[in-house]
């Protein structure tokens, strides 16, 4: 089968991989997962995937992840103007919260990101819910999710008028007459609000394809209405394609309901695979890679996802539901979290089998099997207008993204769904926006 439409695929570069217990059995040193070096060579063999972006999440706190895996150390800004430079035609989505961030400083940082890299930058929006970050920043305590959420709304919309405040035109540079820039060009800001008081201009070299692509996350109802206010793509998390279908058809209501072109936002949910020849062998992967998590690493991450206290944890008994915090009440990612308790109690596990299923990767689709396998998931989802594109999680970095780009993404330009060379520049362009 094969479509006009081409379907938009981000690598994820988690560490190591998504698994998070790669490192143990690599070749490699263990610390050389949180080198730049290791983020230079997933992006190298991504772009040899003609992959639209590598994604960069990030957390202003150490994860219980952290202590026993490669973490995300490297600031994702910082990586991504590296990586910028190793690189000629792939984007890149860097993480930045809103809560603890200065709405002038990150308009700068991301325009000058920007201008180092062509036009190949977007800015993955988060709000960081947890206390332990608030810490970081002289807080107590993460602020109440509808304050974080107001926040938030005026915190972009003063980085979006700081990027528009260079007009067309405005850089002369004119050696006749000396004259560089106009100043009839650029204008003050001169925002007032309740969270910012910012007179600008903003003080970066000039957007010359449009202001960064702005991605968000959030899947409350405050999270829904700032993706439909702003994202021009919204990452999310789906069991199956009828959920992506559900998301993706509201996600355009709400935005026409603003007065937005529906199609302007596109909705990549995330992919989780494990890729061999056949899919006893990719079950087989599946195991090792848990294996290699010791069992109270696998409890610790299952009670701070849950949000429970570690000790009410037992391997062999039920789930504790009773002491979960509410949607409403919870402090972690909502669409995650509410994905994985999905699949928990639609499988029947106990606390062994959920953690377990944890620490195989599982808060997202997953497909555990062949590239053919991959490749049906993801024309399926597509063709059926579920999704825009998949945020690619693999196992294992770099190994898994290799055999994703080498099996899986021939098979999808065969199909008509993948490019087979990059024909735009910047991100915008490989987005479609």
């Amino acid at each position: 089968m094969t479509t006009d439409a081409q379907v938009i695929l981000n690598a994820n570069l988690i560490p190591g991989g998504t698994v998070g217990s790669p490192w143990r059995r690599s070749d490699a040193p263990g610390s050389h997962f949180i080198t730049i070096d290791h983020y230079i060579e997933v992006a190298k063999i991504a772009e040899r995937g003609l992959l639209d972006a590598i994604f960069l999440a990030d957390s202003v706190d150490f994860g219980s992840r952290e202590w026993n895996s490669p973490g995300r150390l490297l600031d994702p800004l910082i990586a991504q103007a590296v990586l910028s430079a190793h690189t000629e035609r792939i984007g890149f989505v860097a993480t930045a919260s809103t809560s603890y961030n200065d709405p002038y400083n990150l308009a700068r940082q991301f325009a000058s990101l920007a201008a180092a890299s062509s036009d190949r930058v977007a800015w993955n929006i988060v709000v960081s819910g947890g206390d332990p970050a608030a810490r970081n920043y002289s807080r107590e305590a993460a602020l109440p999710k509808a304050e974080r959420y107001e926040r938030a709304a005026e915190f972009i919309e003063v980085v979006t008028k700081l990027w528009g405040s260079w007009a067309d035109g405005a850089l002369v540079a004119d050696k006749t007459t000396g004259e560089y820039l106009d100043p009839t060009l650029i204008d003050p800001v001169d925002h007032v609000g309740k969270h910012f008081q910012v007179q600008g201009p903003l003080k970066a070299p000039p957007l010359s394809h449009g202001r960064p692509v702005l991605v968000q996350a959030g899947a409350s109802s405050y999270g829904e209405d700032l993706a439909a206010t702003y994202a021009d793509v919204v990452y999310s998390p789906h069991l199956n394609a009828d959920s992506a279908r559900e998301r993706r058809t509201a996600l355009r209501k709400l935005a026409a309901a603003k007065g937005r072109e529906p199609n302007s936002i596109k909705l990549i949910p995330g992919l989780m695979t494990v890729i061999a020849d056949t899919e006893e062998a990719a079950l087989r992967r599946e195991e090792e890679l848990a294996d290699l998590i010791p069992e109270s690493v696998q409890i610790l991450n299952l009670a701070r996802t849950l949000e429970v206290p570690v000790e009410s944890l037992t391997l062999d008994a039920p789930i504790p539901w009773d002491l979960m915090p509410g949607d409403d009440t919870a402090r972690g990612s909502r669409g995650q979290r509410s994905v994985f308790i999905e699949n928990v109690r639609s499988r029947g596990l106990d606390t062994r089998g959920a953690a377990r299923l944890l620490a195989a990767g599982s808060g997202h689709a997953r497909v555990v099997g062949t590239p053919e396998q991959v490749a049906d998931v993801i024309e399926t989802w597509f063709t059926e207008g579920a999704v825009d594109g998949f945020n690619i999680m693999v196992d294992e970095l770099p190994d898994g993204l290799e055999v994703f780009v080498d099996h899986v993404v021939p098979l999808l330009q065969k199909r008509g769904l993948h490019r087979t060379e990059y024909r735009g520049a910047t991100l915008r362009e490989h987005y479609g926006l």
